[in-house]
């Protein structure tokens, strides 16, 4: 696809098939993907780009072929993504390590 103007949620719908026989995607689908995500082939969650305006969501062309192009990647080339934990978290982490430490008498 190419560069454009942004897509409604309903336009992007009428561009994909649907599944079981349905003529398209719904725009609970389309929304789903946006909100939630949906699991790649390594099970990382992918978001689909996109911004509100108003009442409605606009999607970029180029975000919808970024979306289907990682959800088709191969999961060899997807390295982790970094996991972002809260002060707290970290804190506690800290004192869990210094704890089993001790333990085992370093």
């Amino acid at each position: 696809m190419a560069e454009g103007l942004p897509l409604t949620v309903s336009q992007v719908c009428r561009r994909f098939p649907g599944a079981r026989g349905a003529k398209h995607v719904t725009p609970s689908t389309v929304t789903l993907w946006i909100l939630a995500g949906c699991p790649d082939r390594s099970g990382i969650r992918v978001r689909l780009a996109a911004t509100r305006c108003g009442s409605q969501w606009l999607i970029k062309p180029s975000d919808l072929d970024s979306f289907f192009t990682t959800l088709a990647a191969d999961p060899t080339t997807h390295s982790t993504p970094p996991t972002h934990r809260s002060a707290t978290q970290q804190q506690r982490t800290a004192e869990n390590a210094g704890e089993r430490l001790k333990k085992m008498g370093a």
